[in-house]
Formats: C-alpha cells, structure tokens, sequence
C-alpha cells in the first residue's frame, strides 16, 4: 500500500462487504479496514449478502468461500450475472488452497484469491490495488461517456450551423443581392419588403447564434451560474419591448398580469433572460396572426412563477412526449408563417431552469394554444 492509494481511499470513502458466517473474522476484518478509512459493511450469509448489495452497492467484497447453504462460489456467480452488480470485485477468501478451488474461484469472477489465516499488510495491499483499479475503470467509462455526449453535442451544433445558419444567411444574401443588382427595378413597397425578408432572416440569425453559443457553452460546462436579486416583471416587460416589431407583424398581443407584487426571484440574469427569449419567441411562433399572448406571473410559497400561454396551434400528444423526452435532442416544428428554428430554445430552457434550482414544465392542447411555465426560487428561499 502507496500513500497514492490511501490518500484516494480516504477521499473517496470506498465500501466494502464482508461476507463471512464466522462472526470473529468478520469482527477482525470491519477493526481493520475501519482503520484506514474504509465503509464496511458485512453479511453472515451468502442470501442476506445478495439481499443487502441490492440496497447498497459496495465498491468491493470479501468473500468466504466455504458457508452453509450458499457458498461463495455460487455467489459471486450470481453477482457476476446481474448486470447491477457483475462490476464489483471480488476477493475470495478462504482456507483452501487447492489449485483448482483458486482457478475455479477465478473462473466464477473473482479478480483476486486470499487464504486464511491472511497477512493484514498483505490483505490490505490487494484491497487497496483492487480499488484503485476500480476507480479507474469507472473514470475511464465516465470519461467515455462524458466524450460520448459532447460528441453529440458537436454533432449537433454542425447540424445547426450546417442547415438553419446556412439557410438564414442565403436568405440576407439573396436580399442584399437583389437590392444591390436591381433596385431600380422595385418599386418602394418591393424595397420595403425585401428590406423587411432581410431583417428577419438577420435577427433569426442572431436569435439562433445566441442560443448555440449559450447551450453548446452549458454544455461544455464553461458556462458560470452568477446569481443575484431579479425582478421578474422588470424582465418580462424588457423582453415583450424586444419582441414588439415581431409580435406587431404577426398582429399578436401580449398581456402582462400580477397581483402587484414585487415578484425578485434569486437567479442569473443572463440565463433567465434567454428562458424569457425563447418562450416568447415560440409563443409568438405557434400562435395565429390576430392572436393573443398571456404572461401570469405569481408568487408560490417558496418561488416566482413566470407562465406563458398562448392560444395557437397547441401540440398533439405524440409532439408534447417527444418534446418532453427530448434529452440532448433538438426538436422543433413550422410556426404559423412558417417560421423555422432549431429546437434548441426549449433545451436550454430546460437546461438554463434546472442549473438555477428551478422548475420547468408545459402543458398543450392540440389546435387551442400551449402553457409553458417556470419558476425560480425566491431570495427568502435561496439558502433552502
């Protein structure tokens, strides 16, 4: 035994079981490994041994061998079948010394064989050696996975970039191309349209480059939470400013109503400021032209709540499962002008709720207008 290896030890509060039916060598052991550092827990039996793994998964097991009615061998190959517990090592120990007993233990799934009566050094070696390696093992497979995810983040973002980017920007370039080519040949209402075709397609572009580079930076974990003291009908209002021009052209109107309420939620700014932006961009796009937008917002126990309802096309239930299980994945469909986006506004709304201890949720009806709604701790309840 390393220093490496007991200062990991004692970091990383490692448990392991003894299952052994001689209540004097279990005393023994749990006395030994206690000492450095180890959570110990012990079973007197094979059955109570697969009874209590089930409710708390230890990081290794010693394992006698020889016990009444449930060998170790036996189980240590059930361990090994169930895909919950088939990662533990196991270290069998046991009287028996015969070739064949430490070959048929290691054919079972042992990762290493200790016979009694044990050297406590030599046993405390192999204990911690099994360990370290375990830990990295489940580095390794939580570095894969973790590669795994931001390589579909990647893949996600070129998609983005590839097919809506592409698309906003051959749009302002086709404007500006037919107005710089030929102007003199549009009338003042043809300018005033393209001029119009090209803002859109610009502050679309804008809009969709805000939201990639915020969720591909909170996926990366480069993103900081700053909390602080908002106020969330000051916000909401900045936000509905922002969207008027779109909200005019599509004739829709949005209403505001609190009970009076000084409603300060304790959240980063910048990040409720993109939730905001994006509900009430999809709001405006699902909605019908001549249409209506309500925004409540009240004050629960513990939070404020900010719900954004609109009256437009509402979603199937087959729509809102898959919105709903999305995960990682983008998902999104044509807005009542054919406004086109990404779908990923509802995943970092989502994401963006969630790193602010937050809660987000949505409810539709397909053909009448959908609710979404989020709610951020209060500054009372920031601590809780």
């Amino acid at each position: 035994m390393n220093t490496h290896q007991e200062k990991l030890i004692s970091r990383k509060g490692f448990k392991v079981l003894i299952v052994d039916d001689v209540p004097e060598n279990i005393q023994v052991l749990v006395h030994l490994l206690n000492e450095k550092g180890l959570k110990v827990n012990y079973a007197e039996s094979g059955v109570k041994a697969l009874k209590a793994i089930k409710n708390n998964i230890p990081d290794l097991i010693l394992l006698d061998v020889s016990m009444p009615g449930m060998d170790g061998f036996e189980v240590c190959e059930k361990l090994k079948k169930d895909q919950l517990t088939a990662h533990i090592p196991v270290i069998f120990l046991t009287a028996k010394v015969d070739q064949q007993d430490v070959i048929n233990g290691l054919d079972k799934g042992a990762v290493d064989y200790v016979t009694k009566p044990f050297n406590a050094i030599e046993l405390l070696k192999r204990i911690f050696t099994h360990l370290e390696l375990k830990y990295n093992r489940d580095l390794i497979t939580t570095q894969n996975e973790e590669l795994a995810r931001l390589n579909e983040v990647k893949n996600q973002l070129f998609s983005v970039i590839s097919h809506d980017m592409k698309n906003l920007f051959n749009n302002i370039l086709f404007g500006t191309e037919s107005l710089e080519k030929e102007i003199e040949y549009f009338n003042k209402k043809e300018v005033i349209q393209m001029a119009g075709m090209i803002h859109d397609s610009a502050r679309r572009a804008f809009s969709l480059l805000q939201n990639l580079l915020d969720w591909s930076r909170s996926q990366m974990q480069s993103i900081k939470i700053n909390p602080m003291p908002v106020e969330i009908v000051i916000l909401v209002n900045q936000t509905i400013s922002l969207f008027k021009p779109t909200a005019r052209k599509k004739d829709v109107s949005i209403n505001v109503t609190t009970d009076g309420s000084i409603f300060q939620a304790y959240t980063d700014l910048e990040m409720v400021n993109a939730v905001l932006r994006n509900l009430l961009s999809n709001s405006i796009k699902y909605s019908h032209p001549g249409g209506k937008i309500d925004i409540n917002i009240k004050e629960l126990p513990q939070s404020v709540e900010v719900r954004v309802t609109d009256f437009g096309v509402g979603m199937t239930i087959e729509q809102m499962s898959r919105l709903k299980d999305s995960g990682q994945t983008s998902y999104s469909t044509p807005g009542t002008h054919n406004e086109r986006g990404s779908g990923l506004g509802m995943l970092l709304i989502r994401d963006f709720v969630e790193k602010n201890k937050g809660v987000f949720d949505f409810t539709s009806t397909h053909g009448h207008g959908s609710s979404f709604w989020f709610s951020l701790p209060k500054i009372a309840a920031r601590d809780n």
